[in-house]
């Protein structure tokens, strides 16, 4: 397993997603710095804005500006669905099993990737479900690769347990707003694209059964919460940017989280 601690770090931050939001993350770095200014790792929960055009460029030198500012020296990058899936597919197959060097501060991890951090171990496993892939364009918009197959599970599950699992999609049964909102479907989204959503968490709480997680940390549901299952295990949904609560603090000796507002 990777050991990427930085010198005398106990407590990193883990952020949803930014969907490459250059006014939000002009606020939301100089907030954390503000309010944590020991911290130097972001860890981030997908939907980051690794984007196939200039936009995406200007995004990652906006990140590397603002963490060099924040004195942050890493932002690890868990992909969420709306990332630019073949770039990081070819990106990933040119390197198997190592993370990806995107800008001077931002990583993507591979499914399945395992690090540690002050002796805590933790699984990056991204993609997840685009509940509107109809209305969007097929390799454009839109990438198949965005949600995992058995084989990336069952690989993933195959090294063992972690104590810490980051995804961006959810899992089935986790904190009650999120299953409010897939159970309500208040966007109307149709049978197919629920479906489509429902193997995706499938995958994910097979995932999630397998390497049995005391903390998981997702995105995607642009829903804040968090709630301790009767197993003792907690998921902590991240909200998205514009909201609130869309990163946090967690602390490496407790595993204590706490939302930066």
């Amino acid at each position: 397993m990777n050991d990427v601690t930085l010198s005398g770090e106990t407590r990193i931050a883990v952020a949803g997603d930014w969907h490459a939001n250059r006014l939000w993350v002009q606020s939301v770095i100089p907030a954390l710095h503000e309010t944590a200014p020991d911290v130097r790792t972001i860890l981030h929960a997908g939907d980051f804005g690794i984007l196939p055009d200039k936009r995406g460029k200007g995004f990652l030198a906006a990140v590397d500006a603002l963490c060099q500012e924040a004195h942050i020296e890493r932002v690890l990058v868990t992909p969420g669905n709306h990332e630019d899936w073949p770039r990081l597919v070819n990106r990933f197959a040119s390197r198997p099993g190592e993370a990806i060097r995107l800008s001077d501060r931002v990583w993507v991890l591979p499914r399945g990737f395992r690090f540690r951090v002050a002796g805590r171990s933790f699984m990056s496993f991204g993609g997840a479900a685009s509940l509107d892939y109809a209305y969007r364009r097929a390799r454009g918009t839109w990438w198949p690769e965005e949600i995992p197959t058995v084989d990336d599970v069952s690989s993933a599950i195959g090294s063992g347990p972690v104590e810490v699992l980051i995804t961006h999609e959810t899992i089935v049964g986790g904190t009650w707003r999120v299953e409010t909102v897939l159970s309500t479907n208040p966007q109307g989204w149709d049978d197919d694209a629920l479906e489509y959503s429902r193997t995706s968490r499938q995958l994910i709480t097979a995932l999630w059964n397998g390497v049995s997680p005391e903390v998981l940390f997702h995105g995607h549901l642009h829903v804040a919460d968090r709630i301790e299952l009767p197993t003792g295990q907690r998921v902590v949904s991240l909200g998205s940017d514009g909201q609130r609560k869309n990163i946090g603090l967690f602390d490496l000796v407790d595993l204590a989280w706490s939302w930066i507002d």
